[in-house]
């Protein structure tokens, strides 16, 4: 298994593994964003190359609807998910200029924003089988149209990342527990999954911390609602850390099995606000000693493949495995991490 000590031979195992899995909509979105932030954080040693053949490759699999990524096999129901390539998407115009990324993400957030299903409320359902709430949605969605906000100069996309983030929080965040559900049923008016699935909370946080980072400074209070829920998250997930910085896959269960990507989620994000200037002062150290602790462990999980092993693994999700996911936020951890010392 990985040690620290090269981790940029570490980094590439993981990569070249991610790039060998099989990928849905989601999946695809989230390795072009690890692969987007790696080459910001090395570029010298990460080409833009790879984010802009994932980023095409969302496009090839473009439905008529707008859906990025979504054609493969039987198709795949998501509506969140298939806008998570859009940042990717955006990045890909910048550094080609070729109209046919412009227009994939026009046609990607035209779907999100008018035809997508939602709530009376105008919430976006994860899904286009249903009306439905799943924690996973305040990664895919809330990012992708504050991107297109900034890169269009388009407020309106901003405050719809904002409402939805508002929305996600209002029908999935325990107040008490300060965790978000995993599923909630708009349709039957009930919890499909109650519980505070630990990489569901890590979609949250990593999302909303994404989302923040991008809006300017005059949405003040958007911004300071949007911390304030970030962290209190942050916090609860630290709470339940166990003594090997892992986390169970209900992290408020441990009849459940160890994770190690809800964990890796936790680190990205600490680092993120530790970027940001964002950690509570009297939790600074604290917070910052647990993501470096996390971090390790996480590089004890890779195996000489560059497999992030005991992830809540793929296709099903309900018990330890790998996953693309799993690999992207290793990779966007380290990312984040390299930030910092730059």
């Amino acid at each position: 298994m990985s040690t620290l000590e090269h981790p940029q031979e570490i980094i590439e195992r993981v990569k070249n593994a991610m790039l060998c899995m099989q990928r849905a909509s989601w999946e695809q979105g989230t390795a072009a964003q690890a692969l987007l932030e790696l080459h910001d954080a090395f570029p010298a040693q990460h080409g833009i190359q790879w984010l802009i053949c994932l980023a095409h490759d969302s496009i090839v699999r473009q439905d008529v609807e707008g859906r990025l990524g979504v054609r493969l096999n039987r198709g795949d129901p998501g509506a969140t998910d298939a806008i998570s390539p859009v940042p990717a998407i955006l990045r890909a115009y910048k550094e080609t200029g070729e109209e046919v990324f412009l227009s994939a993400a026009k046609q990607a957030i035209d779907f999100i924003t008018v035809r997508a299903p939602k709530t009376k409320d105008g919430i976006v359902s994860h899904r286009t089988d249903g009306v439905t709430l799943w924690v996973d949605a305040l990664y895919m969605a809330p990012p992708s149209l504050a991107e297109a906000g900034v890169a269009w100069k388009d407020q309106s996309l901003l405050d719809e990342a904002v409402k939805q983030i508002r929305g996600y929080v209002s029908g999935l965040w325990d107040h008490d527990k300060h965790l978000f559900s995993h599923i909630y049923n708009v349709d039957a008016g009930k919890f499909d999954r109650q519980a505070f699935w630990g990489v569901g909370n890590g979609w949250a946080v990593a999302g909303m911390i994404r989302v923040y980072a991008l809006l300017p400074h005059t949405m003040t209070k958007d911004k300071e609602y949007i911390l304030s829920v970030t962290l209190d998250t942050v916090s609860a997930m630290l709470s339940y850390l166990r003594s090997d910085s892992l986390l169970h896959d209900v992290v408020d269960d441990s009849s459940t099995f160890v994770d190690t990507n809800g964990p890796q989620q936790v680190a990205y994000t600490i680092f993120r606000l530790e970027k940001l200037g964002l950690l509570p002062t009297d939790k600074q150290d604290e917070w910052m000693s647990k993501a470096a602790a996390i971090r390790k462990a996480a590089h004890r999980k890779v195996d000489k493949y560059g497999l992030v092993r005991e992830v809540c693994g793929s296709p099903t999700f309900d018990k330890p495995g790998v996953a693309t996911e799993g690999q992207a936020f290793f990779l966007l951890m380290e990312a984040a991490y390299q930030q910092l010392q730059i």
